[in-house]
């Protein structure tokens, strides 16, 4: 709460009219927010503070509109969050001047179909993972790439992988 506090109030001294997640602005006593869902539409650009598991949820949230993330770890480790929070306001500033890289990730666009119809869909950064449920039975998994027919896979579950983050390296 205290770097997101001090965060906004350096964006405010600059003129800028930072957009704060309503749930955060709850914690944050006395600030407007804006719902979650929202925000990608209205944003420039996300500034995520937290670790790799935050950035995901915020790349999930933006999907497919591309607007540049600056992932500020607060925790020990990040592959993902690599700006340290020494680091925020020196990269900020480069951001505001326009000397910046933006680093483009794929995203996987997953979607649960029943009886030839859409139950779901969801676009992720880092990796999907299906399986059965509680029990692990074994389940026929027909996959498709890019509408393709693939193979068909007989499994306790599936991991599929983007190339970001460590599941990818894992592979």
């Amino acid at each position: 709460r205290g770097v997101a506090d001090e965060l906004i109030t350096w964006l405010e001294g600059r003129g800028l009219v930072p957009l704060v997640e309503a749930h955060l602005a709850r914690h944050m006593g006395g600030r407007s927010g804006i719902a979650a869902e929202e925000i990608p539409a209205l944003a420039d650009m996300a500034v995520v503070l937290g670790g790799d598991g935050t950035l995901i949820s915020a790349a999930r949230l933006i999907g497919a509109r591309e607007i540049p993330i600056l992932g500020v770890n607060l925790g020990s480790l990040g592959f993902l969050t690599e700006i340290t929070l020494d680091e925020l306001y020196p990269a900020l500033e480069s951001c505001l001047r326009g000397d910046f890289r933006v680093s483009e990730r794929m995203m996987l666009r997953v979607a649960v179909e029943r009886d030839g119809r859409e139950e779901s869909c969801h676009r992720v950064l880092n990796d999907v993972v299906i399986n059965k449920g509680a029990l692990a039975r074994i389940i026929d998994m027909e996959t498709l790439v890019n509408d393709r027919y693939l193979t068909t896979y007989k499994a306790d579950g599936l991991i599929i992988s983007s190339p970001t983050g460590s599941t990818g390296y894992c592979l």
